[in-house]
């Protein structure tokens, strides 16, 4: 199990492979579950993959102690033999990011209770981030209020023009109701961002342990 705090002060990696069918997911989570665990790699905390509901996406949220942990990782002939491979029948979004806002309790990711998992992407230009981060972190007292809500953090993308929101939900059913409430609302950032939302379950973690 592995915890979404700010306090941790995490290099927060959104790794968003793409699919054209099942049978791709199944080989990025194989792939990746034939790797050894996290603590042979140095710098890495977890990482946590996520089967899109779509049949065509995999999402890692991967955790690093730091960019150069990260970095290192990256320049590994290993790590790109498996990514090179990988992307002769997928494509890969990466975004790295900071957490900065987090609900109480915070998310919790553990196969012993995969919640259905939202992952807000939203992009916005640098100098609207802020007001974006800010908004969502007000969300806290509408989401408190919201049955079926579990938990959530905002992240910030350190390219200043991303916003991540990786919420946990008891089920699929409670998100679509509060996004059918949430549209019927204007909304505060109307015109500053365009966004995708990857709906899927956590199904493999390569953890310490």
């Amino acid at each position: 199990m592995s915890l979404i705090r700010v306090e941790d002060g995490y290099l927060a990696l959104f790794n968003i492979f793409h699919t054209d069918e099942a049978q791709g997911q199944d080989r990025l989570i194989d792939t990746w579950r034939s790797l050894p665990p996290a603590h042979t790699q140095p710098g890495l905390v977890a990482g946590n993959f996520h089967r899109g509901i779509d049949g065509r996406s995999v999402i890692n949220y991967a955790q690093w102690e730091s960019q150069d942990a990260y970095d290192a990782f990256i320049a590994e002939r290993g790590t790109q033999g498996r990514l090179n491979e990988a992307l002769t029948f997928s494509r890969l979004d990466s975004i790295t990011s900071e957490v900065v806002h987090a609900w109480d309790p915070p998310p919790q990711l553990s196969l012993a209770q995969p919640w259905f998992t939202v992952v807000l992407v939203i992009k916005v230009e640098p100098e609207n981030q802020g007001k974006v981060i800010k908004s969502l972190a007000d969300n806290d007292s509408l989401l408190g209020a919201t049955p079926g809500h579990v938990s959530h953090a905002v992240h910030r993308g350190l390219s200043g023009d991303y916003v991540i929101e990786y919420g946990q939900w008891a089920d699929e059913e409670s998100f679509r109701a509060f996004l059918g409430r949430l549209q019927e609302q204007p909304s505060p950032l109307e015109g500053l961002v365009t966004y995708e939302a990857y709906l899927s379950r956590l199904e493999y973690i390569r953890g310490r342990s």
